[in-house]
């Protein structure tokens, strides 16, 4: 089928300010589209960041021992602003897995205790899940998210029936990795306080790519990550926890602070790179910029006009609302059926698209129908997604 960059539908976004489009070090010459899985860092968040291991290492003492915990403090004064919840509950940490490691360490569990993900869970809290229950003799359920998704309600309707006298956590994503859909967690999470369950949401993804108020989501704990949307450093994350559930939640590393408070245990783990941690203000004064609303709404409206795009080149349907009311920065695009046709896997024809067509994007295995994963960042344009899509046209069309 033919790929133009005319379309009859709605028309992409302006870009962001030229500084914040050139402020990414990618490899020239590659269509990045996977931001989402581990993020990119913009120029002047990397010299902050050296600036800040710069003056550590010129006085270790003095910056760790006297005035970490300062700098800290100021660091969860406006994360929280952000976030939208209190400095004192935030655990800073390396990554969202983390903080659910911290969880599922901290609760006393028992034999016969439920744990509740969905289908659409991340691989990596499903593994910690299964090393919980192995050791403590508690159950997994796995509830099942149907595609497509296009009415959260029918979200909220499967949960409440699966919470049942059993259930102990549930862990809900925000925004689900392998289809990129928001779920209802505030919904969620209300619903597990009025049956007594406790309630975990993995917000890995939400952080700077939609607007964040934790403690109107009102779960027992939140999690995410800075480096993904934010575009924060590698290794810069959170944990937060209800005023309910923060005296008995602790990290994954036990050391001086322990039996001190929560922020206090979570501030010191031990000897550490705390640069990353320091330079989150930054990272949010950059995202907060360079577009009308900040670089979260740009990458918005560019998700929303290519989800519409490329499902019109592709001839698929959308597995959310095609107005982008359940994405954000993005979309998970049914692949033409002939692609799965040619390829011994999607593994298969992700390397090919990186190898023959310079394009990096996640290719996704649902239930047996292919799927990419495209992300949108200030660094994206319109040509981009032409790229990929006259790619997947080219390579369906193959006999």
């Amino acid at each position: 089928m033919p790929v133009t960059a005319k379309s009859d539908h709605c028309q992409p976004p302006p870009r962001c300010a030229k500084e914040v489009c050139e402020a990414y070090r990618l490899e020239k010459g590659i269509v990045f589209l996977n931001h989402g899985s581990f993020g990119a860092i913009p120029e002047p968040i990397r010299l902050a960041v050296e600036s800040w291991r710069a003056r550590i290492e010129a006085r270790p003492i003095e910056m760790i021992a006297r005035k970490m915990k300062q700098h800290l403090g100021e660091v969860k004064h406006v994360l929280g602003e952000y976030i939208g919840t209190e400095p004192h509950r935030i655990g800073l940490i390396t990554n969202a897995t983390t903080g659910v490691g911290a969880v599922l360490r901290s609760i006393a569990w028992k034999q016969g205790d439920r744990i509740l993900i969905t289908n659409q869970g991340y691989n990596a809290v499903r593994q910690a899940i299964q090393y919980c229950c192995e050791r403590f003799g508690c159950e997994a359920v796995i509830l099942d998210l149907p595609l497509p998704l296009e009415d959260h309600q029918i979200v909220l309707d499967r949960f409440m029936k699966a919470i049942d006298t059993h259930t102990r956590l549930v862990i809900v994503d925000h925004i689900t990795s392998p289809t990129a859909i928001i779920l209802p967690v505030a919904e969620i999470a209300r619903a597990c306080r009025d049956k007594g369950v406790l309630c975990l949401v993995d917000g890995a993804h939400a952080p700077g790519m939609i607007p964040l108020n934790i403690d109107e989501i009102g779960a027992d704990w939140y999690t995410g990550n800075l480096h993904k949307w934010v575009c924060a450093p590698k290794g810069c994350a959170f944990l937060v926890a209800s005023a309910q559930t923060e005296t008995w939640t602790h990290p994954e590393t036990t050391s001086h602070m322990h039996g001190h408070g929560f922020a206090e245990e979570f501030d010191w783990q031990g000897t550490r790179d705390f640069a990353p941690w320091l330079t989150i203000p930054a990272a949010i004064e950059f995202v907060r910029g360079g577009f009308p609303g900040g670089i979260r709404e740009h990458n918005h409206q560019l998700a929303t006009w290519a989800q519409k795009k490329l499902c019109q080149d592709f001839g698929t349907r959308s597995i959310s609302p095609i107005d982008g009311s359940m994405i954000g920065s993005m979309a998970t695009i049914p692949l033409p059926p002939p692609i799965a046709q040619r390829f011994a896997s999607a593994a298969d024809f992700q390397a090919t698209l990186y190898d023959t067509h310079k394009i990096e994007v996640p290719i996704i295995d649902w239930g047996g129908a292919w799927h990419a994963r495209i992300s949108a960042q200030a660094y994206n344009f319109p040509e981009d997604y032409f790229a990929l899509s006259a790619a997947v046209c080219s390579e369906a069309l193959v006999r």
